[in-house]
């Protein structure tokens, strides 16, 4: 480490000379090794930010022992007698950068690794219950050891417990300026705590600065062999595992108060890692949402479950910045961001979609947009593929509106603070830890910049300089003539890297300028007039008016005020009054229901983990963003009924949202529907035609379906005793565990929430309804019910609803004996009937659904509108609100240009609650 070949010059004084040779043997270090540092270093003449927003100009730094003695201009502070002194003349020194999350042991996918989890792959193993059909034959459900049962929740995980610093990854990250990093659990859901760390070169225990820093928790790496598989099932996991948490310290806290007088609970290492989560220490927990949307929810779990919590960035908050905003939590922000894709044929691009574009367009202002929302954030190696982009890649984030002092905040002071380390590190002051980042003249926020060495406790790491081939000696021993030549090369190639400059510094000043617009932009509410009154149209109320022509329609404050004739009167001296006027020819429709659909759902409709999943909410995974939203508003839809799949007999809750475009997933949930969950019969649920890898799960045949359904209903109104007979003492000792799953059960035999089952054959649908009946069950609607008209009566008597299909048949051979009449012929028997989609496309084109009625049962046209409005409101239990165009109700509702049966109409315009979502035009 000779002064000359290095950009520090270090001069020893005479005293320190002779300190250094004054070195205690214990401290010397053996051959081999690198030597131990004098103990005292001044750093003198740089250009100092001690923290974001200060800088001293010509300033000096003095360590001692490995922390900061002093910092600030020359002019103040004098180096130590006995300090090495190091001319930083022209350098530029900041805090020690920190990164705050660093995966350890590699990341999970959106589907997750299929490695983990081998034990927890039995298929009868659930988070709450297991179904055998004998008992004691439960197998051990989980990891190996005393965990938790489901694969992937292993917060007894600590990084700290087998930390050993990665040598080259450590080595790597020094070289772009990091001298200190928060190590996180890289794989599975609830994933562990993680260990902060410097980024030094000695033994574990000297590298570690804290352990058990925060938990973290993932809405991604569901088990491709067990529950949960899907993002709904992750979040219901999540959710019931902390409340287990909850109930396990009750539980624990009462058996070690009273061990003689009860049955001595079950030790749990899982539940146990949680209660630094839930008690007054409040470790934070860190989520990684996965998308946009999920910033939402994963918020509103938190403050469900009582967690202090942080959030890592998807990358796409920009899509929805209202919603990270919302959260008030810090965001912990990877920067990295997607290439431009590159095609030798122009025609190629044809292919690349706008939302594409978009994305690439507006990754880099990700970051200073969610500081421009008021939250506090870090910056993150996490996601960078190279590490060496770093730089790169925050420049395009400073020059997307990130200013360079939020930057520095972003990589000292705020991931300081999030790791509990502020006392320690993200600034350069008295009594904290000499981690140092030193650049060039540049400056770290210029990626022509180069970082020059860092140091961490105390200990310098340089990084030699550039070579540069083509000069030096070899040069020199050529001939007169070759040097010549090897000069004009130079000269050719000074050209070709100033031409490469000027073409970087030309695409660089093209992307500080974003081209993209908002994906919220063109969509959402045209107009909402404080009154609308449409004249002379052909009103189809499917109420008790009928059908009514040339009538009016009159909307306030978002709800209907008047139906038929309206004098002028009335309206004379309404403020803002909209008038449409019909003349007669325009239909006016109460808004398309659709009582089955799977159109707006995030990360799979269908959680097979487990024969029954009714813990897993589909309001947990609402789509606001998809493209359906605005395609079926285009067919006159306003309402929809989101069903789980028909993978399980016992699916998950569903969710009822209105079409309020560029609402938020919570805004677009119809908070007067009433909750229901979705069950279902035959072949996808005994597993027909999955496979032999999937059919491992009960039940496998018709039969064992009923069967389950006995076993699930009564372990449901055992758990309702249960909590009957604490509720009756007195709300006293431990209260029963919270068992999300048989809550929602419980629910059903409560009245509380309604069944829509997926069913086919006539056999089923008998016994389902015997079977419910036999636990005093009423069947809110039974879905599909292409076998209905066989079983009408019975139906009708029981009181269930009929969603069925105009005309779908032998698309397997359960529906063999599906009829284009059955709609028709279960109405004329007293059920109450609609036409559903099952599907994106027919949902644009539910009022010719409904027309196949009138065309193949005679159905009245009326009627047949009713199989679409109406009907599946009364189903939904909604029809107090919406499915028909009464006063008082919502104003939903749809323009035709002519009678909605007629396949040459259109819809022109599409109202949700007076406010105009969809116009033609």
């Amino acid at each position: 480490m000779c002064p000359g070949n290095h950009w520090l010059v270090r001069i020893l004084s005479p005293l320190g000379f002779v300190l250094s040779l004054s070195v205690s043997a214990t401290e010397l270090t053996p051959p081999g090794f690198r030597p131990l540092p004098p103990g005292v270093h001044a750093l003198v003449g740089a250009r100092v930010v001690p923290s974001p927003g200060t800088v001293f100009s010509n300033a000096t730094v003095v360590i001692r022992d490995g922390l900061i003695a002093a910092v600030g201009p020359q002019t103040d502070i004098s180096p130590p007698p006995e300090a090495r002194i190091w001319d930083a003349s022209g350098m530029t020194i900041y805090p020690g950068l920190i990164d705050p999350y660093l995966a350890v042991g590699g990341k999970d996918s959106a589907k997750g690794g299929e490695e983990e989890g081998l034990r927890g792959s039995a298929p009868f193993t659930a988070a709450g219950h297991r179904f055998y059909g004998v008992a004691g034959q439960e197998r051990d459900p989980g990891s190996p050891g005393p965990g938790y049962e489901i694969p992937g929740i292993t917060p007894e995980r600590r990084i700290a417990a087998g930390f050993n610093p990665d040598v080259k990854e450590f080595e790597s990250l020094r070289e772009i300026g990091f001298t200190a990093g928060n190590l996180v659990p890289g794989k599975g859901i609830i994933r562990g705590q993680s260990a902060f760390s410097v980024f030094g070169d000695g033994s574990p225990n000297e590298m570690l600065l804290r352990a058990d820093v925060a938990q973290h928790v993932a809405l991604v790496g569901a088990s491709g062999e067990s529950y949960p598989r899907s993002l709904m099932g992750i979040i219901a996991a999540i959710r019931q595992t902390y409340f287990d948490a909850g109930h396990y310290a009750l539980d624990q806290t009462a058996y070690v108060a009273q061990p003689a007088s009860r049955k001595r609970p079950s030790f749990n290492a899982a539940l146990a890692a949680l209660q630094s989560n839930l008690g007054s220490s409040k470790q934070p927990v860190v989520f990684e949402p996965g998308s946009a949307l999920m910033v939402a929810r994963a918020a509103q779990m938190a403050r469900e479950l009582g967690v202090d919590f942080q959030i890592v960035a998807s990358g796409q908050e920009w899509r929805r910045p209202e919603l990270a905003a919302a959260t008030k939590a810090p965001f912990i922000v990877p920067l990295g961001f997607p290439a431009l894709p590159k095609y030798s044929d122009e025609d190629a691009w044809e292919n690349v979609s706008l939302d594409q574009l978009r994305v690439w367009d507006w990754a880099p202002e990700n970051p200073g947009l969610l500081k421009a929302q008021g939250l506090q954030i870090a910056l993150t190696t996490y996601g960078l593929g190279d590490k060496k982009e770093f730089r790169q890649q925050l420049r395009a984030a400073i020059d997307r509106g990130l200013s360079e002092t939020d930057a520095l905040a972003a990589l000292t002071t705020v991931p300081a603070q999030l790791c509990g380390v502020a006392d320690r590190l993200g600034t350069i002051a008295p009594g904290k830890i000499a981690n140092l980042t030193i650049t060039d003249s540049k400056g770290y926020f210029d990626p022509e910049g180069k970082v020059k060495a860092v140091w961490v406790d105390g200990r310098v790491y340089e990084f030699a300089a550039d070579k540069k081939s083509g000069k030096g000696d070899t040069a020199k021993a050529e001939s007169g003539s070759e040097e010549k030549s090897s000069a004009e090369k130079d000269k050719d190639k000074e050209k070709d890297k100033e031409k490469a400059d000027k073409k970087k510094n030309e695409m660089r000043e093209l992307a500080k300028k974003r081209v993209a617009r908002s994906p919220l932009a063109g969509r959402g509410i045209i107009t909402n007039p404080p009154a609308l009154l449409i004249r002379h149209a052909v009103v189809w109320t499917a109420g008790a008016a009928g059908t009514v022509t040339n009538a009016d329609l009159l909307i306030s404050g978002g709800h209907i005020s008047a139906v038929g004739s309206v004098p002028a009167d009335k309206v004379d001296n309404v403020a803002g009054l909209l008038v449409i006027d019909g003349g007669g020819k325009l239909h006016v429709t109460a808004g398309i229901i659709d009582c089955h659909s799977h159109s707006m759902i995030l990360g799979g409709v269908n959680e097979t983990g487990l024969p029954s999943t009714a813990m897993v909410r589909i309001g947990d995974v609402v789509n606001s963003e998809a493209s359906t939203i605005h395609e079926q508003l285009a067919g006159g839809v306003t309402a929809v009924s989101l069903l789980h799949g028909s993978a399980n007999p016992i699916g998950g809750q569903n969710q009822v949202i209105k079409l309020r475009d560029t609402a938020s997933p919570e805004d677009l949930k119809f908070t007067n529907a009433p909750p229901g969950i979705k069950f279902a019969l035959g072949e996808n649920v005994k597993q027909s035609n999955w496979g032999d890898r999937y059919t491992t799960r009960f039940p496998q045949s018709r039969m064992g379906v009923g069967t389950f359904y006995n076993n699930r209903f009564t372990a449901a109104r055992q758990y309702l005793d249960e909590w009957k007979a604490w509720h009756d003492g007195g709300d006293k000792g431990v209260p029963p565990r919270r068992d999300l799953e048989l809550e929602a059960l419980g629910e059903i035999i409560e009245g509380q929430r309604l069944i829509h089952c997926h069913s086919y054959r006539q056999d089923e649908i008998l016994n389902f309804l015997r079977t419910m009946e036999s636990f005093g069950v009423k069947v809110g609607t039974l879905q599909h019910i292409l076998e209905g008209y066989k079983v009408a009566d019975e139906i009708a008597k029981h009181g269930a609803g009929a969603s069925t299909f105009a005309d779908w048949w032998a698309y397997k051979y359960e529906v063999i004996d599906s009829i284009a009449y059955g709609a028709s012929l279960m109405r004329e028997r007293g059920v109450v009937v609609s036409i559903n989609s099952d599907s994106s496309d027919h949902a644009r084109r539910l009022n010719f659904e409904a027309a196949k009625s009138v065309k193949y049962g005679n159905t009245s046209e009326e009627e047949a509108m009713k199989f679409v409005t109406l009907n599946p409101a009364k189903q939904l239990h909604i029809d107090t609100w919406v499915g028909s165009l009464e006063v008082g109700k919502d104003a939903d509702f749809v323009i035709w240009s002519g009678d909605p049966l007629d396949s040459r109409s259109v819809c022109l315009e599409t109202w949700i609650e007076g406010k105009k979502y969809f116009d033609r035009t």
